[in-house]
This record gives structure tokens, sequence and C-alpha cells, in this order.
């Protein structure tokens, strides 16, 4: 749930506001959902709390495109964010998460070999199995960050926050540290790579890093250049800040029609 509101308001105090909504969300909704907008076929490994307003979301997604075969319904009650969103765009979460519906290495090795790509999405290192059969395998811990070990994967994504509490840990062949609007950088696999942000009307920045993730997979695995892969991720999520809801990201065409005119600057040594 998205609601507007710089400030929860005292008791006895009515708060009203213009933005409200109930949206399909996580972090592995939110890059399946962009990764498939940016013409990738996606599906999502993920466990959900048997609920009708759930089932509804997940609706839209199908609905959309996203594949939801590997997504178990389970008799607990769903995970639930609620999102303060500020007037300049900024957000506070406050999460209500049950471990029964984290998905275990066992789940994910039932899925070995079947997926060019494989993304990890806010889920404990103990959820991550790299898949030799893949083309890439890219883990981003959110939330879990200072829990890594040193689990092997070909990309992990951070923000400048999470990246202090890897410290030496870091097992992958790149390091992907986005910066939000002051872009993003790229270090590893013989590259030191630095871009800057684009000037864009911020809405809501709910989900922007899952989309600059789908990206940058996106074009990474189809063997582009890490400077074009790293313009591409800070357009779409760029895009993304634009519009409400961790599920509003950009369509490849408007990535691309925005690209024509982008300010993106990316230096690498």
């Amino acid at each position: 749930m998205i609601v507007k509101a710089d400030r929860i308001p005292e008791p006895d105090h009515p708060f009203y506001t213009d933005t409200m909504g109930i949206f399909p969300g996580g972090a592995a909704t939110n890059y399946a959902l962009s990764a498939h907008r940016l013409g990738h076929g996606s599906k999502i490994l993920a466990k959900i709390g048997r609920s009708p307003i759930v089932k509804s979301l997940m609706t839209q997604l199908a609905e959309e495109g996203v594949g939801l075969d590997y997504v178990e319904e389970v008799d607990v009650e769903p995970n639930l964010t609620i999102i303060f969103l500020r007037e300049d765009g900024r957000i506070s979460m406050i999460r209500k998460k049950s471990h029964s519906l984290i998905p275990t290495a066992e789940d994910v090795s039932k899925m070995r070999g079947m997926f060019d790509v494989v993304h990890f999405a806010s889920v404990p290192p103990t959820s991550v199995v790299y898949d030799e059969g893949s083309k890439l395998v890219s883990y981003d811990p959110g939330p879990y960050a200072a829990e890594y070990g040193g689990e092997k994967v070909d990309i992990i994504y951070t923000n400048e926050a999470e990246y202090k509490r890897l410290g030496s840990r870091v097992n992958a062949k790149l390091v992907v540290i986005k910066r939000g609007s002051k872009g993003a950088t790229v270090l590893g696999d013989g590259v030191e790579c630095e871009a800057n942000g684009l000037r864009v009307s911020v809405v809501d920045t709910t989900g922007a890093g899952d989309v600059f993730d789908a990206a940058f997979n996106v074009k990474y695995s189809q063997d582009e250049p890490v400077e074009d892969a790293l313009r591409f991720a800070i357009t779409a999520s760029a895009l993304k800040v634009e519009r409400l809801g961790g599920t509003g990201s950009p369509t490849l065409e408007q990535v691309e029609e925005r690209l024509k005119k982008s300010e993106v600057k990316v230096i690498c040594r």
C-alpha cells in the first residue's frame, strides 16, 4: 500500500491525502515486470500468502505476461508493505514479512538449467544458488546485505549503504553500486565505470532499484558493453521514478526514445 504522507499524524488528528492505493509489489515482482516490458520473457519463483487481494494483484501481472508458473500459494497471511511517499518522491517503508514465504535453496535448485538469466531479489543469501547452466546470475540482497557471506554470483547490486555492509566478502564478477539521482558505479571484471544520473520530475522512487537491475541485466546478458548497460539502466530507472508504484516501469520503446536525448555520461577506466 502506498500513501502520500510526509508524517504520521498524531492521535485524533485526521490526515487527508490525494494518493493512496494498493499495488502489486516486492522486489521480484518489480524486477520481473520490468524485464518483461524491456523485451525479455520473465517468470517469478515466489511463495505468496493466500488472500483474495493478493490473487487479484497477481492476476494483473499474469494479464501483462509475467509467468506465474512457479508462484506457490501458502496458507499464511501475505507479506505486506506500507510505503509512506514524501512530496519529493523519497519513501519510508514498514514491512510485515513471514519467514515461511521466503523461497529456500531447495526451491531454487529445482529450477537449475531452466533460465538464461536468474536474479535473486531481496531474499537472504541462504536462498541464493549459483546456476552453472545460466548465462547470468545476479543478486540484489536489499535488506539482507549485512548477512551476505560471499555466495557466488555474476553480478551483485547494492546501494551505497549496502555496499559498505558487504565489506570484502563480495564474490562476483561485477559490483553495481546504485547511487540514486547521483548515478551509479560499476566495479570489477577489469572495469571501473562511473555514470551520472538523469534529471527527472520525481514522483515515487519505489522500485527504481529493481528496474535498474532488470534493465542492466537485459543489456549485459545480450553481451553489450558495461557502459551501454549502465546508460540503459540509469535511463530506465529514471523514467520509473516519474511514475507511481514499484510496477510503474517503462517499456523498451520508452527507454530507447529517452536514450536518443540521453544526458547520461559514462566514464570507464
